[in-house]
């Protein structure tokens, strides 16, 4: 073999196991795993609070002339990094002004574990959507079924904002109208049965033994197979979000252009209408018991 064609020999594979290193390296950082966790933002060091419409200065900080004093009453110079941050925070509270208008009060802060099953935040929203579910498409509903994901955050106490409806509410679900046969209903609770959390439902009350569905009743008497059942859900469940496949189970499927934040938001508004301080409870709906 010419010595030309040697050095060609051993600069191709030098290139080749270059190239093999790379893809190697790239296709295990793509399978690299990623743990996501949960964990609670604390604005201690800064003394930071969250902010409303009248008090800005409190929970932000203020400037001076030729310097930044956050809540905490630590001073930074008006040219450093944190003054900055601060001060694109302040500016951005004009913009914002909107969405800080008070539209409802709370007794309590209501959280959303999704591990409960009679979780007083859920039964309160999905009794809404139940309530809102029957005026809007002028029937009444029998049965109503949203999502423990749906909701992303508490609903906090004292004075519920804007911003609090469109945080616990962002995805743009939309309610929705299904007529479905008892028997198919009962299919869907015993699914619900299975699965570690009963996702929110209304107008029911079930009991479970073991991930097994024991009764259901709806207005007090045993789910029917043979009667059609009028029920309120959401699109995001119609075709297998969150494994919950209703649109199969239907006879026919009603949508709208109702948005979950708009139902939490009449529910709210209505409250503070009628003079009422929000308060949810858990009421026994659905009980879960393991031997």
């Amino acid at each position: 073999m010419a010595k030309n064609e040697v050095k060609f020999w051993w600069w191709f594979l030098a290139v080749a196991l270059v190239y093999t290193g790379v893809f190697l390296a790239t296709r295990a950082a793509s399978h690299q795993t990623v743990e996501w966790r949960r964990v609670l933002m604390d604005g201690h060091r800064a003394a930071a609070k969250p902010v409303n419409l009248t008090n800005v200065d409190e929970a932000l900080g203020v400037f001076t002339d030729d310097a930044y004093v956050s809540p905490a009453g630590v001073s930074y110079p008006a040219d450093s990094p944190i003054a900055g941050v601060a001060l694109a925070l302040v500016d951005a509270q004009h913009s914002l002004a909107p969405l800080k208008v008070v539209v409802g009060h709370s007794d309590a802060m209501y959280d959303n574990p999704r591990t409960d099953p009679d979780l007083p935040l859920a039964n309160m929203f999905v009794d809404a959507l139940r309530a809102y579910g029957s005026r809007y498409f002028k029937v009444p509903m029998d049965f109503a079924i949203t999502n423990f994901g749906g909701i992303r955050v508490p609903l906090p106490e004292g004075a519920i904002t804007l911003d609090d409806i469109g945080s616990m509410f962002p995805f743009k679900n939309y309610m929705c109208y299904v007529r479905m046969k008892g028997s198919n209903l009962l299919r869907l609770l015993e699914q619900l049965a299975g699965t570690k959390a009963f996702q929110p439902v209304s107008g029911v009350q079930v009991r479970v033994k073991n991930h097994q569905l024991e009764s259901a009743l709806i207005g007090g008497k045993p789910i029917d197979p043979q009667r059609v059942y009028n029920v309120t859900t959401i699109d995001f469940l119609l075709d297998g979000g969150d494994k919950i496949n209703i649109g199969a189970l239907a006879l026919d499927v009603k949508l709208s252009h109702v948005l979950l934040k708009d139902i939490m938001l009449d529910y709210v508004q209505g409250c503070e209408a009628r003079g009422e301080v929000i308060h949810a409870a858990a009421d026994g709906r659905v009980i879960m018991e393991e031997d």
